[in-house]
């Protein structure tokens, strides 16, 4: 039944002139990985080429959504449409076709602004104890650290990211999840670039600095060049602040902002060496720190061993190194059971 998905069919199913069997047809094409970015590519090839009809991209992805979330009798009927000749299929009458229509509008309005995210974004991702670099079609480069998501706009092509409205202006955007190294290139329109955060927005315009935004809150790290950036206070006022070289901007998830500077700033985020550095971290930190790096849930025995302290630089490429580490230099008894720890005090001999 899978029949050799070609530009021609897809166009015509664009313009709305497939059968039921070919758009499940294109269904299972589009479904398979290495069809997808054919399949968006052709898809804004033909949106550009049909500009003069009031069809555009938010229609277009409104009929994918469709024919991914058809009515249960449409799929039902499916099967029958694969044995039937296509002469004996009869059209929908008048009724039925409005009737249709009007559901399709309401699913429309309930579910494109969530699946067009899908279609007008790509992400990248990072596992637990994982590092990856991420090359941008502008020449910027990205280093994600564990645990971290990067969403840029899809529908970029060599060294220009389309206007697409739903993005704004012609601003280089992209959106963090987790925590990572920037370095910005400098385009010669002098776009600017923006890191969108759960409670920030970074703006620059060539430089390179280090993000970490989590769900425990924003950390800004400049390193070289000038940035941006803007938030809200616990009053919901806006705010702006500028940074310069070796600044750190630590901003709560409410809006509470602390700025200061770093006597020596590091050339590269410590996580990219694979390295973990602590000045007095609190164990209650660290918790949160395996919990994000390595998605372990650790419990602390009690609150005296939660106030324990480290400070030095240390190696550590797993999560069992790091583990042993902190076990060795706070002199606590780690409890592991799959993901789940027990921190404890050891007792003293």
């Amino acid at each position: 039944m899978n029949e050799h998905i070609n530009k021609q069919r897809l166009f015509d199913y664009f313009a709305g002139k497939s059968t039921a069997l070919e758009k499940k047809q294109i269904d299972e094409w589009s479904r398979e990985p290495a069809h997808q970015e054919q399949f968006y590519h052709w898809l804004d090839e033909w949106e550009q080429a049909h500009r003069q009809f009031t069809t555009n991209l938010p229609v277009t992805f409104s009929r994918y959504h469709d024919f991914l979330y058809a009515e249960q009798s449409a799929a039902t009927n499916l099967s029958t449409a694969e044995e039937t000749p296509f002469r004996s299929i009869r059209p929908f009458g008048r009724r039925t076709w409005l009737l249709w229509a009007v559901a399709a509008s309401v699913t429309l309005l309930v579910g494109l602004f969530a699946f067009r995210d899908q279609l007008l974004t790509r992400t990248y991702e990072t596992a637990y104890g994982e590092t990856r670099v991420v090359n941008l079609p502008d020449g910027s480069a990205v280093t994600l650290n564990s645990n971290s998501s990067l969403q840029i706009p899809r529908f970029s092509f060599g060294k220009q990211w389309l206007d697409i409205p739903w993005f704004g202006s012609p601003t280089r955007q992209v959106g963090l999840t987790g925590e990572a190294l920037f370095s910005v290139t400098h385009t010669t329109t002098n776009q600017r670039f923006v890191v969108n955060t759960a409670n920030a927005e970074v703006v620059v315009l060539g430089t390179e600095f280090t993000v970490f935004a989590r769900p425990r809150g924003t950390k800004v790290v400049l390193n070289r060049g000038k940035v941006e950036v803007h938030y809200q206070q616990p009053d919901r006022q806006s705010r702006q602040v500028t940074m310069k070289p070796g600044d750190l901007l630590s901003l709560t998830p409410k809006g509470e902002l602390t700025h200061q500077q770093m006597q020596q700033p590091p050339a590269n985020p410590a996580w990219t060496e694979h390295r973990f550095v602590f000045d007095k971290t609190p164990l209650t930190e660290i918790v949160a720190i395996l919990a994000e790096n390595y998605g372990l849930t650790a419990e602390i025995a009690d609150a005296e061993t939660g106030q324990m302290t480290i400070s030095g630089a240390y190696s550590a490429k797993t999560a069992d190194e790091l583990l042993r580490i902190i076990a060795e230099v706070l002199n606590i008894d780690i409890d592991r059971k799959s993901d789940k720890l027990i921190l404890t005090q050891k007792l003293l001999q």
